[in-house]
């Protein structure tokens, strides 16, 4: 029973490993395996064999039992194959050819670098940070080679590969990573939709980014193309933001710091205004008209978003549009060009119930994974962690 139990503790899943001795020592637990003879194939003549050629004992790394790690030796037998004459050693399931510590060992250390750093994985387990590397970029990420209907494209700032942001691609269907690209530039986009099978795809989620656009546009032809909902509106905030510095760089220290403060307020939706803050608006809008006018018109485009659906939806634009073209606030003159530029795009995203807002939680994933990591500059091993925490994620769902 004692035995049995050993070997359950240890992971081993081989049923010719037994335990010899264990012994307990202040820093350590000292257990000795070995191995029952059992018919081998060999993998010269693939001809059976039984016939023991020598013995070896092998250290290896056990798990950590009640804050003390496990060292194992394990006896191993060497086979001689009678028909060929070649010797080799038995496979045994614990522990892989050429390691040195167990499989489950592995296993369990590979599933904490899905949630957390290599080094904190590594301590975890109790192997070196070199070796859990090591293991960990041996490992193959296989990545999908045929494009779903509906995929999204953004960017995200991760330092890897001598590159400051990389590229997600994601199924917003299904809620799938597809693959992660080195950088952000036009070609490598063109030449990774080149390369996958996008026969299926009809409809590009991104936000307002013309390497994107023409990539898509060169690689896939014409598919439908979804400004993400976000991206477009928070154009109009960040123009509303550039008329509050302005007017706020004008004013005494006291109403400067008051103003500097007021962002959120500006920025928050007319409709979620408690009377309080109601009344905290109009005394900020009384400081200057050129405010008050890009408060005015940033309310028009926040009811013509939040109120329009794909029926209504034109002819608000381009009320919003006329509104900004007769406004005399350069901020807003360019958020007309963009609106403009990405007219067609931005409607779609009114017929279509598509937007970023998962591949921006990925993003969100990946910054957090990497801020614990203290950065990961090899954007191979990057990658690999984005795509192996998805899978281990969904193993665990």
């Amino acid at each position: 029973m004692q035995k049995h139990f050993i070997i359950e503790m240890l992971g081993i899943k081989d049923k010719h490993v037994d335990v010899w001795d264990m012994t307990s020592e202040p820093d350590k637990f000292y257990v000795e395996l070995y191995t029952k003879v059992k018919t081998q194939k060999c993998p010269f003549c693939k001809e059976k064999t039984k016939r023991v050629h020598s013995y070896r004992n092998q250290q290896i790394q056990g798990p950590i039992v009640s804050n003390k790690p496990v060292k194992i030796s394990l006896r191993k037998r060497r086979y001689l194959c009678v028909n060929c004459r070649h010797t080799f050693y038995e496979k045994l399931q614990m522990v892989d050819r050429y390691q040195r510590c167990t499989s489950s060992i592995q296993t369990t250390a590979l599933t904490y670098t899905a949630v957390g750093s290599f080094t904190t994985a590594a301590q975890l387990t109790g192997m070196s940070s070199n070796r859990l590397l090591r293991i960990f970029d041996r490992r193959d990420m296989k990545t999908k080679k045929v494009l779903p209907r509906a995929i999204a494209i953004d960017e995200f700032k991760g330092d890897a590969g001598g590159e400051r942001f990389q590229t997600v691609i994601a199924d917003i269907e299904h809620k799938e990573i597809i693959d992660v690209l080195p950088d952000r530039k036009v070609d490598t986009i063109k030449r990774y939709l080149k390369s996958c099978d996008t026969s299926n795809v009809e409809i590009v989620v991104m936000d307002l980014s013309r390497s994107f656009k023409q990539a898509v546009q060169k690689a896939l032809g014409d598919p439908l193309i979804i400004a993400d909902r976000f991206h477009f509106m928070r154009q109009v905030y960040w123009a509303l933001d550039s008329v509050r510095r302005e007017v706020q760089h004008d004013l005494e220290k006291n109403e400067r710091i008051r103003m500097k403060r007021s962002k959120k307020l500006l920025w928050k939706s007319q409709y979620k205004l408690t009377d309080e803050q109601k009344e905290k608006v109009n005394q900020l809008l009384q400081i200057h008209p050129r405010l008050k006018e890009a408060y005015e018109l940033k309310n028009k485009l926040d009811q013509w978003f939040k109120e329009s659906d794909k029926i209504t939806a034109t002819q608000g634009f381009e009320e919003c549009l006329s509104a900004m073209k007769a406004s005399n606030i350069e901020a807003f003159h360019k958020v007309m060009k963009t609106f403009k530029r990405w007219r067609q795009e931005i409607l779609q995203s009114f017929m279509y119930p598509f937007n970023n807002g998962y591949i921006e939680g990925v993003n969100n994933t990946i910054k957090v994974a990497k801020r614990m990591s203290y950065g990961i500059k090899d954007f191979k091993r990057l990658k690999k962690k984005i795509l192996w925490r998805q899978e281990v994620r969904r193993a665990l769902a």
